[in-house]
């Protein structure tokens, strides 16, 4: 070991060196807190930061109560497009599944009342949803949606059908809004991502129109390090 190096920083070659060697594999769960104490003989607080900080590179994942995995390529999103979260996991060969967590009328509050530019208290078709891969949440999904677009909306299976697959059946969107932020994570996102309250957490607010109408409005959150978004155009797409 360089002992001119800061401690943290040997223990964070001595994963990203096993990484790069291929002892520990995309995806590979890493030594324990403990395992790592006990084998650099550092202390947890040192291990504990090196974590941290090759979390917030994206080298790595953790898991409350799980540990600490490599990262993978993360799942690519454009902004410029819509897709179905399964056939993105699809493409990188892995698993999905979908947890409701509620599906409900609810009404109108004043931020979706200027959303969907309707009257407050207005009835909306309000559902929560979890996506996975592999059995990892990947995706908390919190959709409102106008009841006279989707009038039979809260009556479907979501967990055995696609929402998206089932909203683009009854018209197809001709006009899209996306708004991206990076931000820590709020109570729900913690416990349904299996998140840290200091770890990222990366948000987009998708507003879709059918026509001149808005008809759905949805909040999508991943884990910061295990999800990307990218924009791609044409010269002429761009307007001054």
């Amino acid at each position: 070991m360089n002992e001119a190096a800061p401690l943290y920083e040997i223990v964070k070659r001595h994963i990203t060196d096993g990484i790069v060697s291929g002892a520990f594999l995309p995806g590979a769960k890493l030594p324990s807190e403990n395992e790592l104490v006990r084998a650099l003989g550092v202390s947890r607080m040192t291990v504990n930061r090196a974590l941290r900080e090759l979390t917030r590179d994206g080298v790595i994942y953790r898991l409350q109560g799980v540990g600490s995995f490599v990262s993978k390529a993360g799942p690519n999103t454009s902004l410029s497009e819509v897709r179905d979260i399964r056939d993105i996991i699809a493409d990188r060969g892995g698993a999905y599944s979908c947890k409701v967590l509620s599906k409900q009328t609810i009404p109108l509050d004043q931020t979706h009342t200027d959303l969907f530019v309707m009257e407050p208290g207005q009835p909306i078709a309000n559902l929560v949803l979890v996506h996975f891969e592999n059995d990892v949440p990947l995706q908390l999904e919190q959709r409102f949606v106008r009841e006279d677009f989707a009038p039979d909306l809260l009556n479907q299976d979501f967990e055995a059908e696609s929402l998206f697959d089932y909203l683009q059946a009854i018209a197809p969107i001709s006009e899209l809004e996306h708004v991206v932020e990076a931000t820590l994570p709020d109570e729900l996102e913690c416990e349904q991502l299996q998140l840290g309250g200091d770890q990222p957490v990366l948000r987009i607010r998708r507003r879709t129109w059918v026509g001149g109408k808005v008809v759905t409005v949805g909040y999508f959150s991943h884990p910061g390090d295990r999800y990307r978004v990218a924009v791609r155009l044409r010269p002429s797409d761009v307007r001054n």
